[in-house]
Order: structure tokens, then sequence, then C-alpha cells
């Protein structure tokens, strides 16, 4: 529709009064026009609408026939109850959530209630919360809470039906200053426990050092499925003690599995059955609050010939004399984690009298107290012929001994990480002496041709470190990933203590899009701040302002 004022269109042209009134005049019949395409559109659309509410009604009627001839209508219930327990966590017990199977699956529909609930299976593993109580919190409702969780406890363990149970228990962190105005559930679920104890499987309990004694009564022939038993302290700085001496229950026959957490809980006298366990953690916050030495991790290792896990916090500081140790050979052990208080003792007077013959995993931390020559771990690494994974703490070394025992990690290394925890007043603050530098890394390099250490190496982490440069870093990189001879790597996370010198992350880009998993952390200067908005609750964030601790590279 040609119109004399198309030039104007879209622009800031005003018209006269005369030509305004023109406009108007001209507008009319194209305004019926509109009326009469509206009338048009809204009719067509009433048809739609009642199509759309037809065909609606027709794929109700279709699906609800349809459902009645479902594959899924028809399975076995065994089939069913079996999907039901793949839907359960594998990895830990189950909680008390709608979010989550089983209670999930009984929100579906009545029938799949029904087979929830007839499933004793999916109700044999639980993990029970004591609700927290903090300050200012409303002590009714707390209460309430854990009545609520207590009751929902036993109706739980109530469908079960004789299944060997797997229950976490985690309390609320005891001895506070709200104790006595906020007494502690722990007894309530407890008492909701224990009368199930003949089912006890597996258990974890947090609890209180008084707590423990709830369950310190309970004798190997009340817990006759019993198989693994974790028990650890809710405060582990606690000074309150236990003694677990007289706990009969964990004479057990069948348990395979312990884990003592926290001070005096793993005391010496355990009354296990040493021979037939597999895995056994005896550790506590600090190394230097147990009371294990390296003799007495010696003498336990000794009668554990079965042994596949072990981790302990050893401490040698109180030993005066240097007795006469046995050498110990424990013919399965593949996983040892140490945590020392002197580590050059331990070192020299407990690993080198182990003989381990199958170990894959080993970590290493602990205190150092150099009163001789600095421990090095040079003997031990070329006798674990087939150690995988490696993690020790780079500043319970010299650095000689630390490069002395990078150099005699066996071919079958893949996995290394080695943590720089000397004591810094500040991040990024330069240590008196670190072993932990470029040297170190020289030696997992390849250089001039010359196969590096640990030419399987597939993952390298380096936490907190600050004087490995970026040129090394990248000589690491790239060295590995070009070297035809050895394995290419996977995964390299490195924490640099410190501002960034050289950005490496174009050099490896490459390797990056071939599929290596890199991150490298750098401290970051605090960023000096120019906003107008500053001091202001509604001030906007800055999503170019990096934090004032790291940012990634």
């Amino acid at each position: 529709m040609a119109s004399l004022f198309a030039p104007h269109l879209g622009t800031n042209y005003c018209p006269t009064d005369e030509e305004a009134s023109h406009i108007k005049s001209f507008l009319v019949e194209p305004g019926l026009r509109l009326r009469r395409l509206d009338d048009k559109i809204a009719e067509l659309q009433n048809e739609l609408d009642k199509l759309a509410a037809e065909r609606e009604s027709l794929v109700v009627y279709i699906d609800g026939h349809k459902a009645l001839i479902s594959p899924l209508r028809r399975l076995p219930l065994d089939i069913v109850q079996e999907i039901f327990l793949a839907c359960i966590p594998t990895h830990r017990n189950c909680v008390m959530s709608a979010s989550e199977a089983p209670v999930l699956l009984g929100r579906v529909c009545s029938s799949w209630r029904a087979i929830a609930l007839s499933t004793p299976r999916l109700w044999s593993r639980l993990h029970i919360v004591e609700p927290q109580r903090v300050y200012g919190s409303d002590l009714t409702l707390c209460e309430a809470k854990a009545a609520q969780r207590f009751a929902a406890t036993k109706t739980w363990l109530s469908r079960s039906g004789n299944c060997p149970l797997s229950i976490s228990l985690l309390c609320r962190p005891g001895e506070t200053q709200f104790a006595v105005t906020m007494p502690s559930a722990t007894p309530l679920f407890l008492q909701a426990l224990i009368p199930f104890a003949a089912r006890w499987q597996h258990i974890d309990f947090t609890l209180s050092p008084a707590a423990v004694y709830s369950i310190l009564p309970l004798m190997e022939s009340d817990v006759p499925l019993l198989q693994s038993v974790k028990l650890q302290y809710d405060n582990p700085f606690t000074p309150h003690r236990v003694d677990l001496g007289n706990f009969r229950m964990l004479r057990g026959s069948r348990i395979s599995s312990f884990c003592g957490v926290g001070n005096e809980i793993v005391g010496e006298s355990l009354p296990l059955q040493w021979h037939q366990l597999t895995l056994l953690e005896m550790t506590t916050a600090g190394p230097w609050q147990t009371s294990l030495t390296s003799e007495r991790v010696l003498e336990i290792l000794r009668q554990c010939a079965e042994l596949r896990t072990c981790k302990v916090s050893v401490n040698d500081r109180l030993e005066t004399m240097i007795p006469s140790l046995p050498h110990v050979e424990v013919k399965s052990l593949h996983t040892l984690e140490l945590h020392c208080e002197v580590l050059e003792s331990t070192v020299s007077r407990l690993l080198h009298r182990l003989s381990l013959p199958e170990l894959r995993n080993f970590t290493l931390s602990g205190h150092v107290h150099f009163t001789q020559d600095p421990p090095s771990l040079a003997s031990c690494f070329a006798s674990w012929s087939r150690l995988e994974s490696v993690d020790i703490s780079s500043d319970s070394f010299a650095k000689y001994s630390l490069l002395t025992s990078l150099q005699s990690l066996p071919d079958t290394v893949r996995q290394l990480k080695i943590r720089d925890t000397a004591d810094r007043s500040l991040p990024g603050a330069v240590p008196l002496t670190t072993a932990l530098d470029d040297s170190a890394l020289a030696i997992l390099t390849p250089t001039d041709g010359l196969p590096p250490q640990c030419p399987n190496l597939e993952s390298l982490d380096l936490e907190a470190c600050i004087a490995i440069s970026d040129e090394a870093i990248l000589r690491f990189i790239v060295g590995r990933m070009s070297d035809p001879s050895g394995t290419r790597l996977k995964r390299v996370n490195v924490d640099l203590n410190r501002l960034m010198t050289l950005d490496i992350l174009p050099s490896i880009q490459p390797f990056i899009d071939a599929g290596l998993d890199v991150s490298i952390a750098h401290f970051a200067p605090y960023k000096v701040q120019f906003s107008p908005w500053q001091g202001l609750a509604d001030a906007p964030w800055d999503p170019e302002s990096p934090t004032p601790w790291r940012y990634a590279a």
C-alpha cells in the first residue's frame, strides 16, 4: 500500500497539522482491514483450540490404554525388586530423604510403594544424622525433629525384615557450652539401634566419648553378623579417654575391617581378631595424640597376615630407647598410609623393617625432627616393585633425601602427589628451605633423549609448592607428552603458592585439546578496587575481578 509518507517512516520527522490530518484519513481503510484480519484469526484460533482439546482428550485416552499393556507392568515382581535395588546408592548408606531411593520409589504410585515396602533389602542400609542444635535455634523444634527421626529410624529398620544391616550414625558434637541446655539426642538413636545389633553387618558410628559407653556392654555373641566397625569421636580433640580393652564386641569372628578415629579410641589392647583383618585404620587428628609407636605397629602388623589396607598414626617421640625390632612381612598389603610424629624414627625403624611385596598405594606425612640423617625412602621404593600411587610431603625430607627417594621410584608408579606444607606466615611467603623445587621436577622430565623416572606416570599433583618455576612445569609437560618411549600424561594438577611468571597455557593448549587434564593455580595479588559502588549493599558483582587468593590458569 503506497504512502506519501513512506520516506519518513522510522525517522524523527514531525508532520504538520495538515499532514497529520491526511495521515489519519489515510489509515481508515488499513484499520478496517486489520480488524477483519483479527476477527478471522480469532475464529481460526477458536477452531484450533477445539481441535487441540479434542486431540489432548484422545492422547489421554490412548495413553491410558497403552499403559495397561506396558512392558513394565508385566515384569515379574523379582525383576522389579532388582531394578529397585539397583537404585540404591552403592558408595554410602541411604539417607532419610524423598529425593532418592528407597523413599523416592514409594512416592511414584501405590503399586511401587507396595513393592518397595515389601522388599526388605531396600531398607537394610541407613544413614542417621542427629539434628544439629545451634545457638539461637528453637529448642522445641530441634527436639521435635530428633523425635521425628527417631520414629523414622524405627520404622525404617522394621521394614528391613531379617536382612543384615549397614548403619552409619552421625551424632551432634558433644561437650559444648550448650550441652546442659541442649541435651544430646544420641542415646535416643542408640536406643533404636541396639535392639537390632544381632543383624549389624557394617557400622560407622561418630559418637561422643560418653556415648561410646552405651555400646561397650555388647558381646561378640550379640553381633554375630558384624564384619566392619568404624568408631569415631565427634570431637577428635576431646581429652576424654575411652578404654576399649574390654570391648568384647570387637572379638566377633567375622570382623575383617576396623577403623578407630580419635584420641585413645585406638587403644593398643583392642580385643580384635587381628589375623582375620583385611582393613585396619587407627588414626588421630594429629599423630602426636596417638600412643602407637613403631614397635607396637610392627607387632600389630605381624599378627595381620591377611591385611590389605592399613592407615595408622605413629608417635615415636616418647621412645627413649631403640629396641631390636623384628622384620615383618605382610604379603597381601596393597595400601599403606602413615601419619607420623618424629618421621625420621618412623622411616628408619618401621618402614625399613617392613616387607611389602604387594604394596600398590603409599602415603606418608608427618612432623619432621631431624636429629641425624634426614629420612630417605630410596631403599623402600626400590623394594616395592608393584607400587602404583605415591603421596608424600616434601617438607618431610631434606632436599637430597627427597631427590634420592624420587630417583628410586619404580617404573610401575602411575600417580604421584607431593605436598609442600612448609610453614609460611602468609601465602606466597618463601620458607627458609624447601625440598620441592625445579630439581625434583627435573627427575620426572625427559632430557636429551634420556627416559625420565617413572616412565608410566599418568597423574601428577603438586600441592602448595612455591619453588617450582612455570618454565619447569612447561618442560615437564612438553617433555612427557612428546616422549615416544613413555606413557603419555592424563592429568596434571599444580597448586603454585606464588604469582605467575610465565603463562604456559598457550604452549600446552594442543595437549589439552588432545585430552590432557590440566589445572594450574597461582596465588593472585589483591586487585585494587575503583568501583563507584564500593561500600553499598547493592554493589554489582564484577566478574572480571579475581579473588585475592588464587586463580586458575
